[in-house]
């Protein structure tokens, strides 16, 4: 399959020009989303590949020299090559010395923010340099190609655990648009504090204190048939723990009441423990403050809860705001490359329209690095037998949608998983994020055709997952190179 790159004069100068005809390029994107050049044919093989099953040990986890066949968007057989008979008339993907994967999941994104300066003015108020307004409105424009940013990184699917009402817009936006991730998604969060600079008219955090308010949000968010119902559960020294766990029990029995899932972000141990107590599914973040201990293990035990610790995002504000960000091999090739390019931007804005925050950042560089006990925290889990699922929080300021995984699964690796169960972190518990643990997450008949093929063995080093040579996303067969070529 070919994919054309959309190409428009820019003028330069004329900002308006610029504007207009960026948002031409991106109509036209969205509008050929579903062009012939993107169809799924009859039927594809991958032939003589290495296949790697996430959810086996051991040895057994690596099958040499295998076939893999897609009808439509289902895989329909997966054994050695010298047994699966290859349909008449089949594409034909040649492995030999290439491994397949399921495709990732990132448990933990937020489309409404992009990853560059501008995207949280609750963290650094860049308002003069661009209006707030301005960035949610590009981003908007801009879900086309962040899609296909996704696919380019082996991501089929994607978590987006909460922002404004339209996020139930985008995911619609996903199922239509042939060019897209699978997206779960949640609504404005629940929360036990208000956070007034990202309210734009259609929050993705609202503060709510009475049972009556939090039920009404709720069931606002209900209506629009939400994957998850999420809680900001923010807790600082002195605060009453009990009041925000009740706040997080009236959201969760409003949830689970119509068959919805409940997630929290609870980063401190008395928090999460609170939420846990409360009903939560969905823990979307890593303790920070203290080890984990016997309680919070039973209570996670007992809600069959997942654990998603995005370690990247803890360190990535001190990387971004100390001017010491610097773009991966991985994201140079796969980013969307507009917000690469606003990567630079502190070294073009004024010193007098830089917050004081960030000022201080590069007045005194701290190292960056994620939370000692953010870091023990995920093996601890993991041994206890709960799922931890990959995710990386993409589109707060540094943590770039798509490529941003590879940097998140490096470090799950540093805080002691395997490559083995980092990559089942990514597929087999991204599908339990997702609902999707029946259709997603492993390569077998009848599952969804989401595979990534790769050109390195991704159970040498989690730095090979980046190495991607093909993506299947629902039987259709995509180019990275191709895909990020499109929206240049």
């Amino acid at each position: 399959m070919t994919m054309r790159a959309i190409s428009f004069p820019v003028v330069a100068g004329r900002a308006g020009i610029k504007t207009a005809l960026a948002a031409a390029a991106l109509a036209l994107l969205t509008a050929c989303a579903d062009a012939p050049s993107a169809s799924r044919g009859p039927a594809l093989a991958i032939v003589g590949a290495t296949v790697v099953h996430p959810e086996r040990d051991g040895a057994a986890a690596v099958a040499r020299n295998q076939t893999v066949v897609i009808v439509g968007n289902r895989i329909a057989a997966v054994g050695p090559a010298d047994a699966v008979n290859v349909p008449a008339g089949a594409a034909i993907v040649h492995g030999e010395g290439k491994w397949v994967i399921p495709g990732l999941v990132d448990g933990h994104v937020h489309f409404f923010q992009s990853g560059n300066l501008y995207t949280r003015p609750d963290a650094a108020d860049f308002n003069k340099v661009v209006p707030y307004a301005q960035e949610v409105a590009r981003n908007k424009a801009r879900l086309a190609a962040t899609f296909r940013v996704w696919l380019a990184s082996g991501v089929t699917s994607v978590v987006d655990i909460g922002g404004p009402m339209w996020n139930f817009d985008m995911r619609d936006d996903s199922r239509r648009i042939i060019t897209a991730p699978r997206v779960a998604v949640a609504g404005p969060l629940v929360s036990t504090i208000d956070d007034p600079p990202l309210d734009l008219g259609d929050p993705p955090i609202v503060k709510t204190t009475t049972a009556e308010q939090v039920r009404a949000l709720v069931a606002r968010e209900l209506e629009r048939k939400p994957d998850f119902i999420k809680m900001w559960f923010i807790y600082r020294a002195g605060d009453d723990v009990a009041a925000g766990e009740a706040i997080a029990k009236v959201a969760a029995d409003a949830a689970h009441a119509a068959g919805v899932r409940f997630a929290v972000h609870a980063t401190e141990l008395v928090a999460a423990k609170a939420a846990l107590r409360a009903g939560a599914d969905y823990l979307v973040h890593s303790v920070t403050d203290a080890p984990v201990d016997d309680e919070f293990i039973a209570l996670a035990r007992r809600n069959h809860a997942l654990y998603c610790p995005t370690l990247f995002v803890f360190e990535n504000y001190d990387y971004t705001f100390s001017g010491t960000w610097r773009a991966t091999e991985a994201e140079k090739r796969l980013a969307d490359p507009q917000i690469l390019a606003m990567m630079g931007d502190l070294d073009k804005i004024p010193k007098e329209m830089i917050p004081p925050r960030v000022a201080n950042y590069l007045a005194n560089p701290r190292e960056a690095k994620p939370p000692p006990l953010a870091m023990s925290n995920v093996r601890k889990v993991w041994d206890a037998g709960i799922p931890v699922v990959m995710g990386t929080d993409a589109g707060n300021i540094g943590v770039l949608h798509g490529p941003s995984v590879f940097r998140e699964m490096d470090i799950m690796a540093q805080a002691g998983l395997t490559p083995l169960e980092v990559l089942r972190a990514a597929t087999v518990n991204g599908a339990k994020a997702m609902g999707l643990e029946r259709d997603a997450g492993a390569i077998a008949p009848g599952r969804l055709a989401d595979l990534v093929v790769l050109d390195a063995d991704p159970l040498a080093s989690t730095g090979n997952l980046s190495r991607i040579y093909r993506v299947i996303k629902d039987g259709v067969l995509y180019d990275p190179e191709a895909l990020i070529a499109s929206i240049r």
